[in-house]
């Protein structure tokens, strides 16, 4: 069994792209990371590509696939961050959000932060997904609206958790004991991407039998036919486990 992944990492219509991905893999044990860093504030590139690196390295050297160990490896996250906005005061607003799937086969934690989200799918069908850090997350809780109109929300981008914030918030976690088998996929991806891709045609894309990039490719084209102007900065990765048939 194998772990392929694949991703896109766009500026969208903007000329600068404030999202950053990442990942590690070595063995048996991976993990990848998905951060926005919040486009309002100057610096929050800086931000969303310190996150990552540190939950990457941090897992990859001697992190373990637990609620404690991803808890304390985003508190790291959000610490370098606020170091980084001391020593560079043009960034003091810096700020980003946190997708991350950490695991070692046996065991995987997803981990999040803000509105950037992790699929999880098994047999082309998504079986979780994270809920969002928003203000319209929480008119979907309310019952205010429906989680399906969420995207078209006014407040859809008003977040009331981030790393990097005044004080530190610590990340949903989301634990399984249930090794991963053939067929499970994650989609970690920023606001940018699922706002334009709906989730019918998420599922539609992993029924394609393409290449990663090609099912990737497929839901990037839906975005663009739907995206205009100076649209959000969009990223997705798209991990796949690959059963040893079907390599």
């Amino acid at each position: 069994m194998t772990l392929t992944y694949s991703e896109i990492c766009s500026p969208g219509g903007r000329k600068s792209n404030q999202d950053n991905a990442g990942w590690r893999a070595d063995g048996g044990k991976a993990c990848f990371v998905v951060c926005d860093g919040l486009g309002a504030y100057s610096g929050s590139g800086i931000a969303s590509r310190i996150c990552t690196e540190v939950m990457c390295d941090g897992f990859m050297n001697g992190g373990s696939p637990t609620a404690e160990c991803i808890t304390a490896l985003a508190e790291r996250a959000h610490r370098r961050i606020i170091e980084e906005k001391t020593e560079n005061g043009h960034i003091d607003g810096a700020c980003t959000t946190l997708a991350g799937v950490f695991t070692d086969g046996s065991r995987t934690v997803i981990a999040h932060i803000g509105d950037s989200r992790v699929y999880r799918f098994a047999a082309g069908r998504i079986r979780f997904c994270t809920a969002d850090h928003s203000v319209a997350q929480m008119d979907v809780e309310s019952g205010r609206i429906s989680r399906r109109d969420l995207r078209y929300h006014r407040d859809q981008n008003k977040l009331t958790r981030v790393l990097g914030g005044r004080r530190y918030l610590p990340p949903d976690i989301t634990e399984s004991d249930a090794p991963l088998a053939a067929g499970d996929a994650f989609l970690l991806c920023t606001d940018g991407f699922w706002e334009y891709v709906d989730e019918n045609e998420m599922e539609y894309a992993l029924t394609l039998g393409l290449p990663g990039e090609g099912m990737l490719g497929y839901m990037e084209k839906k975005l663009l036919s739907r995206a205009s102007g100076e649209h959000d900065n969009y990223t997705a990765l798209l991990v796949r486990v690959i059963g040893e048939d079907d390599q």
